[in-house]
């Protein structure tokens, strides 16, 4: 028993010293570990939670007489506030729509991205367009996203812009843009949170 005591003794001072650089490297990369800025913090204060919402499409070739719905939206902060993440399920007519966005802000360029994934892109998740192709504009009480996709056979311009933002509502419109055109309206979500912020 002594022996075993005498073994396990010294086993514990020769890794010891190995165990506190661990411990020590570990409490500063987490010194050194991303903090969410004080904007992206905003971002995620202002959208975090769940929201019920009601659909309106426009009219147009393929749905002459619009369409309505309803749906689901929850936001959620991912680790450490460095992401918000988006889940909606809408349901309009015979469809239902799954998108799940994703934004972040870059902590060298201070720039938002924002990348979506959805049941209505062949690949789900867009990730060249991510980088290429989204514009995301954020200024405390409005948000605003800007796409480039194909859409009626050629590269449009989508956006997206979160607007009459208060503490339980805010709406959400989609445009579409032709290349140097004026944007028109083709959606309208109006959102009321579920529960008491």
């Amino acid at each position: 028993m002594r022996f075993i005591s005498t073994v396990t003794i010294g086993a514990l001072i020769s890794v010891t010293p190995f165990l506190l650089r661990s411990q020590r490297t570990s409490r500063d990369g987490d010194a050194k570990a991303p903090r969410p800025t004080r904007e992206m913090q905003a971002l995620i204060n202002t959208f975090s939670g769940q929201w019920s919402v009601k659909q309106t499409f426009e009219p147009s070739k393929e749905v002459p007489r619009g369409i309505e719905g309803t749906g689901e939206e929850t936001w959620h902060a991912g680790p450490e506030g460095l992401t918000l993440t988006d889940e909606e399920v809408l349901t309009g007519g015979p469809q239902t729509i799954i998108v799940v966005g994703i934004f972040w802000r870059d902590l060298k360029t201070r720039e938002f991205h924002a990348m979506d994934c959805s049941n209505q892109i062949s690949h789900t998740c867009d990730l060249k367009g991510a980088v290429d192709d989204v514009i995301v504009r954020w200024t405390g009480n409005g948000l605003t996203v800007d796409e480039k996709e194909l859409s009626e056979g050629k590269m449009m311009t989508s956006r997206v812009a979160w607007s009459d933002i208060t503490a339980n509502s805010f709406t959400e419109t989609g445009y579409l843009a032709s290349p140097g055109g004026p944007f028109r309206k083709v959606m309208t979500i109006h959102a009321t949170r579920s529960a008491a912020k």
